[in-house]
């Protein structure tokens, strides 16, 4: 039996060398460098979702706030607020006549004082007085105004002038139980088409000296309230030197 010194099997030094490998400086930050990129990767992700579902909050958010940019109806029309103004419990006609002189016609009739606003028997027409004009004015998306199947109001009503005339330029006025009928001189009376703009053919004053039209209210009640709004409004622009036109009524009950 021959018996072997450990010196003869393997050098002293081989072991350490196979078990204790020493890396060097590249190996050292390659591997540092890849645990960083795995903790930022592991960070980074969850921080650039949170981002972007809060950037797509925000969007929705300011598409909401602003009317024009969204196509969702409303339960009603919005109310301008003043200081100077108090707020008094919501009214559908004087909200729509104050959204008509506010949006009609890309706003051209918005520095008009608002008096009062008469929903007609015909659907989706209204009567609107501003303390120089009277409007008839329509808006095929309040056809269903007042009943179950009303959709809501859109950011845009599309409002259509039918009549336009200065109240100094009215000359009769009388009602038929539910009917008011007004008459002015064609010099201030301007109809309109539905798309609000002034008809192609022009009045002439040699053949139409005057221009007639009806409204219907609906009921006697409204109708002689109409009236006398109208006769009040005449009378305070009379009373502020306006044309001194004579004003005739008669009503036939």
């Amino acid at each position: 039996m021959v018996f072997l010194g450990l010196s003869q099997v393997m050098p002293l030094d081989r072991p350490l060398q196979t078990i204790f490998v020493v890396p060097d400086i590249d190996q050292l930050c390659i591997y540092f460098t890849g645990i960083a990129m795995g903790t930022a990767g592991l960070v980074a992700r969850p921080m650039a979702s949170i981002l972007e579902a809060t950037g797509r909050t925000a969007q929705s958010i300011r598409n909401r706030s602003n009317p024009h940019e969204s196509n969702r109806l409303r339960v009603r029309f919005s109310r301008p607020v003043a200081r100077d103004r108090p707020l008094f419990p919501y009214s559908w006609e004087e909200a729509v006549g104050v959204s008509l002189l506010l949006q009609a016609d890309c706003g051209r009739l918005k520095d008009e004082t608002f008096v009062v606003c008469k929903i007609l028997r015909e659907p989706a027409k209204f009567l609107v007085l501003s303390e120089k004009l009277l409007l008839l004015v329509s808006s095929r998306y309040l056809v269903d105004l007042g009943s179950p199947q009303f959709a809501g109001v859109p950011p845009d009503p599309q409002w259509a002038i039918e009549t336009e005339m200065n109240l100094k330029s009215i000359v009769h006025l009388d009602r038929a139980q539910e009917v008011v009928n007004i008459v002015g001189s064609n010099g201030e009376t301007s109809p309109r088409d539905k798309r609000g703009r002034s008809r192609d053919i022009a009045l002439s004053s040699a053949f139409i000296p005057l221009f007639h039209f009806s409204v219907e209210l609906p009921s006697i009640e409204d109708a002689e309230g109409t009236l006398q709004f109208l006769m009040a409004l005449i009378e305070k622009g009379k009373a502020r030197r306006w044309d001194k036109n004579i004003l005739h009524r008669s009503n036939i009950c």
